[in-house]
């Protein structure tokens, strides 16, 4: 090659440089957050960090009871299984793209016969021949990856991998939730059917009394048709409630991954005992760092970052080089013979120019994906904190009401015994007593309602503070 040459392929390089740098847009910077958290929670209860068992909330909540039934959904739900398998899939994809970073290499092995026709070559006469030919050898092609391009579609994808595993964490968690509820709902299930039951029986010992009183002639029948109407509305309850119950095993067999049906491999009937929650240092802030869906979020932003730098470096001109070692021969068996050995080397520049403006809104399309990823991130920390606030909140106010609706059971018990001593001494009216034997098992349910609502509230707290439900 020749000086002329040389310096015409420099010229050419040169330029392809100076047009990608006028083409390409000028880098972007990461949007601003605009997002401060305080030092710490506004509710004046704070978290459960000096309370969580090292074998995990769903111990420290339900015992090993909740405990098996949180291992069992993690390891047999279909959707949590189906889940795990795509991210598997999807880590598969950023080791696909990482091999484009690496030369690539194939053996080639090729053979050919062809026949061609010579007409007119000798005067009055045609001539053919038939010729082989067979090659093979070693192709190697690489691009090489000057400005880093490939290697941040690799990291791209690594992050999206990354984002895809805090959120299988996430719906590991948010599962344990699903599980852990389900199981309160059958042991308050469970409770309230046996009140109701408690009640029939009441009510019917009730109507019996009256019953014998009418056919004596002491009561009159008003008194019997409302002693029927509360046996009769008592039973009804009851057969809605287990149904109720039948609904909430088949719903926790569901989640558990088996068959829905009303029979359960545990027994549960005990309601858990609520520690009471005690300062800690948990913050706003240290749940930025904490919550797998918030750390989901930020990998994702930070992938559609590298993407962003991808759709620039597009506008930079590429270099790649292929060729390697091979035999050329008319004869198969001479392929593997020194003296046909052939070697070969190719490169090639290539600078974009003109593609219809796909680049720019390439470009502009990662732009805005970039900056709406930064906004999800936002958006899903702004609603990580209003989840912890107001569970916080709740907490207080869940906690004064059990004491309140308890006291106001226990009252309402009290008044039914004396309304019906004072029916049985004849000096109040069967409606009240029935009214008032109504309302005690009414409160009584409101007891049960309560700390239903009590418990899954501290396990919303539990969710939303992103603590893992197992021992880790």
């Amino acid at each position: 090659m020749n000086l002329s040459s040389s310096f015409s392929t420099l010229l050419t390089a040169q330029a392809c440089l100076l047009i990608s740098g006028c083409l390409a847009p000028k880098h972007d910077k990461k949007p601003a957050l605009q997002l401060t958290p305080p030092p710490e929670w506004e509710s004046n209860v704070s978290t459960t960090d000096k309370n969580r068992s090292a074998k995990g909330w769903a111990f420290q909540l339900g015992g090993d009871e909740l405990n098996a039934l949180v291992d069992r959904a993690l390891s047999d739900n279909p959707s949590l299984l189906a889940m795990s398998e795509r991210l598997i899939a999807q880590g598969e994809r950023a080791t696909i793209l990482g091999s484009q970073i690496l030369p690539s290499a194939r053996a080639e092995v090729t053979g050919s016969r062809s026949k061609r026709n010579l007409v007119g070559f000798i005067p009055g006469s045609s001539t053919s021949f038939t010729s082989n030919s067979f090659t093979s050898g070693l192709n190697i092609s690489w691009e090489l990856d000057l400005w880093g391009k490939l290697a941040d579609a690799r990291d791209s994808a690594e992050k999206s991998f990354r984002a895809g595993e805090m959120e299988l964490q996430s719906a590991k968690i948010s599962l344990a939730g699903q599980v852990a509820k389900a199981w309160y709902e059958v042991i308050e299930g469970t409770q309230q059917l046996m009140l109701a039951q408690k009640s029939v029986e009441s009510f019917t010992q009730n109507q019996n009394f009256v019953e014998e009183r009418f056919r004596k002639g002491l009561a009159n029948a008003l008194d019997q048709k409302l002693a029927q109407t509360g046996t009769a509305h008592a039973q009804a309850k009851a057969l809605a409630l287990q149904g109720q119950l039948d609904a909430f095993k088949r719903r926790l067999n569901i989640l558990i991954g088996k068959y829905p049906s009303v029979s359960l491999d545990q027994n549960l009937s005990a309601a858990p005992n609520l520690l009471p929650l005690e300062a800690s240092q948990s913050s706003p802030a240290s749940l930025l760092a904490k919550r797998p869906d918030l750390l989901a979020a930020e990998q994702k932003a930070q992938s559609s970052g590298l993407d962003l730098s991808v759709a620039r470096k597009n506008f930079f001109p590429s270099l790649s080089v292929s060729g390697g070692p091979g035999s050329r021969s008319d004869e198969f068996e001479n392929l593997l013979d020194d003296n046909f050995r052939t070697w070969g080397i190719n490169g090639s520049l290539s600078q974009p120019l003109f593609n219809g403006g796909r680049l720019r809104a390439a470009h502009r399309q990662a732009k805005a994906l970039q900056a709406a990823a930064w906004a999800d991130y936002r958006s899903h920390a702004l609603n990580a904190f209003v989840e912890v606030e107001n569970v916080l909140a709740t907490e207080i106010r869940l906690t004064e009401q059990e004491t309140l609706i308890e006291l106001a059971a226990q009252s309402a018990e009290d008044a039914s015994k004396l309304s019906w001593e004072r029916y049985q001494r004849g000096v109040e009216a069967i409606f009240n007593a029935l009214e008032n034997q109504r309302r005690a098992f009414d409160a009584r349910s409101q007891v049960y309602l309560i700390r239903k609502q009590r418990i899954h509230n501290r396990i919303d707290l539990h969710l939303s503070l992103g603590q893992s439900p197992l021992s880790e």
